[in-house]
């Protein structure tokens, strides 16, 4: 994201099922420093999975 002459990265991953949708975003003082290419997507895709794993329960 960029403002004006200011910049930051803000890494988010998500998931969407039939009646369930969710984004995580990880915010950090070092990911907000890092520039979009050098942001290691696999690692925060890892912890939204943990997250979805942890938050998703059955109906009922």
């Amino acid at each position: 994201m960029k403002q004006g002459a200011a910049g930051g990265s803000l890494p988010m991953c998500a998931w969407a099922g039939e009646n369930t949708g969710a984004s995580v975003g990880f915010v950090t003082p070092e990911t907000a420093q890092q520039q979009p290419a050098s942001i290691d997507l696999a690692k925060f895709a890892e912890a939204t999975l943990k997250v979805r794993t942890e938050a998703r329960q059955s109906i009922g």
